[in-house]
């Protein structure tokens, strides 16, 4: 395979063909969340920081159809978002935030002072995709996950159901002095991988969807 000419596009549409290749080596070994997690710190970190306008080796002229891509992000709810490939699983996904501890899941409250996952403090069908896919970015860089069971409790040795996602809430350091809370998105291994899917997708298909434009 050659040098690509664009990479940020052509590096997605790759892994894609390799998650084509180990998904079903992944399901046989029910490691489908950590696969789903290799996916994903490949196919959404590297292209989301490479179509920023902001990246060192961004190309104004080049690369407008990416900025413009990645800007429709900040107007679509996350999960009506442009690059699902096919209807997400709603029921999958949830967001919050955690105003305490960390460590111990089966304490976690929002600032109402709810149970962090209870339905109550769910807020996903309100957010933005991009406000979303920061906390997913910014969870996967530092490897900010928590495997959780069906039961949502992290007890080792039991099966992985969901994944929990963690982002610091706190923009600036004076804020983190203050205090300690963390915005969280939590799915499922079958939905997260769906999610992983659909970006490369759609990333992959960004060149292909301006040339089909600009010859309308």
């Amino acid at each position: 395979m050659g040098v690509p000419s664009r990479f940020a596009i052509e590096y997605p549409q790759r892994a894609l063909q390799l998650i084509d290749l180990l998904e079903k080596s992944a399901r046989e070994s029910e490691l489908l969340g950590s696969f789903g997690l290799l996916a994903a710190a490949a196919v959404l970190t590297i292209p989301f920081e490479r179509m920023k306008s902001s990246h060192f080796m961004h190309d104004e002229t080049r690369d407008i159809d990416l900025v413009k891509s990645l800007k429709a992000l900040t107007k679509a709810k996350f999960l009506k978002a442009p690059f699902w490939q096919g209807e997400p699983d709603t029921g999958a996904w949830r967001q919050s935030r955690v105003t305490n501890a960390v460590d111990d899941v089966g304490g976690w409250c929002d600032a109402e002072g709810r149970h962090s996952l209870s339905k109550e403090a769910n807020i996903i069908h309100t957010r933005k995709a991009d406000k979303v896919l920061r906390v997913l970015r910014n969870a996967l860089a530092p490897g900010n996950i928590i495997y959780l069971d069906k039961s949502e409790q992290e007890i080792a040795g039991n099966r992985v159901v969901y994944m929990a996602f963690l982002s610091r809430y706190e923009e600036i350091e004076q804020e983190r002095e203050l205090a300690e809370t963390y915005r969280v998105v939590v799915t499922t291994e079958e939905a997260f991988l769906h999610f992983v899917r659909s970006w490369a997708h759609w990333v992959g298909g960004i060149a292909l969807d301006r040339r089909v434009a600009e010859t309308a």
